[in-house]
């Protein structure tokens, strides 16, 4: 009898846990948004360390290779990752999380050496925030628009082939490349190709902010 009802309790103690992990993973308002977002950064400070300042040569040699990647499955995708250059140093960290619900509803933080990205993920789009000011927001057709939602920033090209192009203001600046499947070629693979060079600091942080989610989507939807 006394074994029965520790095997009920054991039971109820398992739903509880089940039903948390399933309620947590349930979109969530502004609050939970922000007591997420505050773990990731706490948790990131504990395993990333110290960055690579991103550089423009740093930028160039920004690769697809990764450290202490970890993706989990489950009520709700969660993964995290260091990106590194092809000389494995570490150049980007981020921490993703998906919660259930209809439609793509998820919240991604990245660092570098001297910024961050905040992509707070929808079905209304992506909204897009550097260094805690809001930049706008990305659409399913690849267009960043500025945050009164009436102007283009930027383009990303997902139709494209084996490289991705990116516009600014109408011209094109950069490619990020398709993640390679085979394991062999992908290693030391770099990920962005710069078309110009002469990039202001608005025009890199617009570029970074595309190209590093892009980079991010594809190795956590492959």
């Amino acid at each position: 009898m006394a074994l029965f009802a520790l095997f009920t309790l054991l039971l109820a103690a398992v739903g509880v846990f089940l039903l948390v992990r399933i309620f947590s993973s349930f979109a969530p308002g502004n609050r939970k948004l922000q007591q997420d977002l505050d773990q990731m950064k706490e948790d990131m400070d504990k395993w990333a360390g110290d960055l690579v300042p991103l550089t423009r040569e740093e930028v160039e040699l920004f690769s697809f290779n990764q450290e202490k990647h970890i993706m989990r499955k489950g009520f709700g995708k969660k993964a995290k990752g260091i990106f590194t250059s092809i000389y494995h140093e570490p150049v980007m960290a981020y921490s993703y999380k998906e919660y259930m619900g209809p439609g793509k509803n998820a919240l991604l933080y990245v660092r570098t050496g001297g910024q961050e990205f905040v992509y707070r993920i929808s079905k209304k789009g992506i909204e897009v925030l550097i260094d805690r000011e809001k930049v706008g927001t990305l659409k399913e057709d690849g267009i960043l628009y500025n945050k009164q939602g009436g102007r283009m920033l930027a383009q990303i090209n997902r139709d494209a082939g084996e490289f991705l192009p990116v516009l600014i203001s109408g011209r094109e600046v950069a490619n990020v490349a398709r993640l390679k499947k085979n394991e062999s070629a992908k290693l030391g693979q770099r990920a962005f190709e710069f078309v110009r060079k002469d990039m202001s600091k608005e025009e890199k942080d617009v570029f970074l902010s595309l190209a590093v989610l892009e980079v991010i989507e594809q190795s956590i939807n492959r």
